[in-house]
């Protein structure tokens, strides 16, 4: 009979999420708990957001309004976690403690990071300049759909490599007594998100479909 893991041991998956968490050779070393704190629930925030952004870009057409109202409320929320991760790293790399002493990612994050980002802000660049133009057609549709496409592919990778990491932090947090400065970021950054996705639904400009319907094209 095939054994059996032992209580309290990982399991396979469990040793494989480990592996891509911190790496085959993992190092101790001790995160800087603010920075981490703040990565995460933003991390977590997106994660939910950008389900509901392909849910309704699956069905654009009824849900258009919303698809462009979530586009909008991610942008503050994907500028703090970018501004998170970037302060990370210009600390590490001006050798300022603590972030020196807790380390760099392995190898496989630091790879990922930078087409996670250009396909990030590249999908959202595309997608504000397809709701000032009001169209779903031309160049910057294609450019918008090949980004949002790639994004998915990378974005399950950061989730296998961070999502139990960044749980725990937020978990940790949200169960501490007092309001911590990176939940006073987070409170204002999804205000900030409420009102630019309602400015975007408000001021959004005439949208001009991107197939004419054939009973109009019929009468014509």
């Amino acid at each position: 009979m095939p054994s059996e893991t032992p209580p309290g041991e990982p399991g396979r998956i469990g040793r494989a999420l480990t592996v891509l968490e911190d790496g085959p050779h993992p190092r101790r070393s001790v995160p800087v708990a603010g920075n981490l704190i703040l990565t995460s629930h933003a991390g977590l925030v997106i994660v939910f957001l950008l389900v509901l952004l392909y849910f309704t870009g699956l069905e654009f057409a009824p849900l258009r309004a919303v698809h462009f109202g979530l586009g909008f409320a991610l942008i503050p929320i994907l500028l703090v976690k970018l501004g998170s991760t970037g302060w990370r790293a210009v600390n590490y790399y001006f050798d300022r403690d603590p972030y020196r002493a807790a380390g760099p990612p392995w190898l496989l994050p630091r790879i990922m990071a930078m087409p996670l980002t250009v396909c990030a802000v590249v999908a959202t660049i595309s997608g504000v300049v397809l709701w000032a133009t009001g169209t779903d057609r031309g160049t910057w549709a294609t450019v918008h759909i090949c980004s949002v496409i790639s994004l998915a592919v990378v974005v399950v990778v950061h989730l296998a490599m961070y999502t139990r990491k960044a749980f725990r932090a937020s978990t940790r947090s949200l169960e501490q007594p007092k309001t911590t400065r990176q939940e006073r970021v987070m409170v204002w950054a999804l205000l900030l998100a409420l009102v630019v996705g309602a400015a975007a639904v408000g001021l959004e400009p005439t949208w001009n479909p991107s197939a004419t319907p054939a009973s109009a094209t019929t009468h014509r």
